[in-house]
Formats: C-alpha cells, structure tokens, sequence
C-alpha cells in the first residue's frame, strides 16, 4: 500500500474514527485502526463490536492494499505533523508514515484479523439536517437509564410510527423522568420504499454509547444525515463518515401513556431565573435523595427550597404567573436541572396535577419538546 493523502483530512478521520476504540485485552486488534485503499482514497475503520466507524478521504493512490495499525500512537503521531502532504506506506507489516522531515515506522496487524463490518445495501429511511438531529440527541440524551437492569430503556427510542405526518420522535427514560423531542421530515426526504420493506416495523431502539459518538462528529452546518435502518442495525451516513450500531433488542415502554394530557396547575417562569433557583437549592439538599421543593401559590411566585440537618437551608421565591390550584411539588434537582438544561428559550412551563403525578416542563409554546418528571413522594 501506498498513498499521498493531506495531514489535515487524515488527522479529521483519526479524530471521527478513534474515538470508538477502546482498550481491549481480549483481541488486541480491536485496539488498531483498518487502513484500505482503493482507486478513490483512502478507508479508514474502527469498531469495538458494538458500533463500527468508517471515514473516506481523497488521496492519490500509488498502490493499493490494508493493513491495521495501533490508534493511539498513529493519531497522536499524525495530529503532531505539520500541515502538507502524508505519505503512508507498508512494507510487510510495517507502516512508514512520512511528512515533511518526520518519518516514523510502525509495527502493524495484517488486515485479514480485522473484523468484518457488515454490508448494508439498503436504502436511507429518512434523511434530514445533522444539526436538526444532533440537537435532537442531545435534549434527550440525559434521561437515558444508566442500570443494565432493563436493557431496553439504556438506548434512546427512534419513533418512525408518524412518519405519514412527516414526523420522527426520540425518546429516552430511566423511569424517573422522560424526554420527548419531535423532528419533522419533509416528504420528500422519506423514503416510502424502504418504510414498506420494514413492515411492521415502526420503531427501533438506540444504544446510547452509539448516539453519543453520532452527536460528536455530526456538525453543525446544513450537511445531511441519512438513515438506514436493516437487519438488527442502524447506519447513520454523514459527508465521508458512516457510523454503523446494532440496535437493543426489546420492547420499550409505552411512553405516550405516561405523559398527562390535562393540568390542574401551570407555571410560567424564566429559565434563567428557576435555574438558579434550583441550583442553590442543589447546595442544601439531602445527599439522600437530591429534594427541593416547589410551592406554587397564588400570589405570582414560586418559592424553590430545601433543607438538609448537616448543611442549613435555603429559600428562594422567583415571580411567576402562576394559574391553577395551588401547591407543593418536591423534585429531584439533578433531574430538574437536566430539563432545563435541553429547553431553549426565556421561559420555560411547568404543569403539574398533584405532588405525587408527574409535572411536564417545555419551553413556552414550543411543543416539540416535553421533559417528563416524577415527583419524590413527601
């Protein structure tokens, strides 16, 4: 093998497909990065079984071949090179790399240890903006569960059941709160071919460790995402990455029922203003259960407190406009504050029924996101 590629697409490869490499023991292999030439560039792959990362880049290909080298030391190398061209060469199964006045040799693995990563030929589902769907992730990434317990809620849920009505929804729960967040999807960005191939399919779940390694290389900008979703796996394709994940078998709760319709109690307030109401609270609250409490009144304020026997207390009343019947909510802060940290916008509403059902939070009249909340029983 044998190719010329640019230090600064190379080091933007290592940069997508590195972070997915993980230090294994058991196959040291996985511990390498796959380098594969063809007649258009070069192909870089990682995978540590779970999700698989490949990324294309230009070059002018001298002759062609694979071989794998260890991450660490090939990124790090290549990320201290000064910017102009990269020579990559293998001899056996050593690696020359060559820039400038620095030259290093590399001791690699022949390619043909590397795992496999599957063939999809299926056709997108849906494609929309990647900073649409980053952003997407992001709100709701937070409620994710944590215990392996109940496999089914540590991903994050991908409705495609409205996708007649042009909608998607991702979900995310750990049973003490849940997040919602609608995208629309112009007609003409579906693919009505592959939602027949699916069938009765309308729905797959996520892994989360997966939608966390997209939500870091997708950007920022107008570039596309494309969605494959075929055979117990979802690709994501995106400029000259694609990232490929299995999906979580299982069957994920039945989330629309858990969220209230109808309201005895409403809250408008500004996010800037309950946020450091709350975040004070954090500093007195019982390190048993994380309890602030809310008493919304009648009188145009909310008044945030807590109390712990080993710290002191705290009480804090922030102007509201408050509708309803009044009460007394008691939340857990960390949670709380993870809400209000996916809304946008100056304010944000609170509704509630009673202090033991749960309260949903969304920014204004923004109805694409709902950030679910279970009160702690007083």
């Amino acid at each position: 093998m044998k190719i010329i590629c640019t230090q600064e697409n190379l080091n933007r490869a290592l940069n997508v497909v590195g972070k997915v490499v993980n230090k294994n023991i058991t196959l040291p292999i996985l511990n390498n990065i796959l380098l594969k030439t063809d007649k258009n560039g070069l192909k870089l792959s990682s995978t540590n079984l779970e999700i698989g990362v490949n990324y294309w880049i230009g070059g002018k290909v001298e002759k062609e071949g694979e071989i794998t080298v260890p991450t660490k030391l090939f990124a790090n190398f290549v990320a201290s090179l000064p910017q102009g061209n990269v020579e990559i060469k293998t001899k056996d199964d050593m690696v020359g790399v060559k820039c400038e006045n620095y030259k290093i040799n590399i001791k690699g693995i022949d390619a043909k240890e590397y795992p496999i990563s599957p063939e999809i030929d299926s056709k997108f589902l849906f494609k929309l903006k990647s900073a649409d769907f980053k952003e997407a992730v992001l709100q709701v990434l937070p409620s994710v569960s944590l215990s392996e317990s109940r496999m089914e809620i540590t991903g994050i849920l991908l409705d495609f059941s409205e996708m007649d009505k042009n909608k998607i929804t991702l979900v995310a729960t750990d049973s003490y709160r849940l997040a919602r967040k609608d995208l629309k999807i112009s007609k003409e960005n579906i693919n009505t071919e592959s939602l027949k191939v699916l069938g009765n399919v309308n729905s797959v779940i996520i892994p989360k460790n997966a939608m966390q390694e997209l939500s870091r290389d997708l950007g920022e900008g107008d570039e596309t995402l494309e969605i494959i979703i075929a055979e117990n796996q979802v690709v994501f394709s995106f400029g000259r990455a694609v990232i490929i994940s299995r999906l979580i078998e299982g069957s994920y709760p039945q989330y629309k029922q858990v969220i209230p319709e109808k309201f005895l109690s409403q809250v408008v307030m500004s996010i800037k203003d309950v946020s450091n109401a709350v975040k004070i609270a954090g500093f007195f609250s019982s390190t048993s259960n994380n309890s602030v409490k809310f008493k919304i009144g009648s009188d145009s304020k909310v008044e945030i407190s807590s109390e712990a026997t080993e710290l002191g207390s705290n009480n804090s009343k922030i102007s509201a406009r408050v509708s309803g019947k009044e009460l007394e909510v008691i939340y857990n802060y960390k949670y709380l504050l993870d809400g209000l940290g996916s809304l946008e916008g100056g304010e944000i509403v609170l509704n509630a029924n009673d202090e033991n059902a749960p309260s949903v939070l969304k920014a204004g009249e923004d109805e694409t996101f709902l950030y679910v909340l279970m009160p702690i029983r007083s």
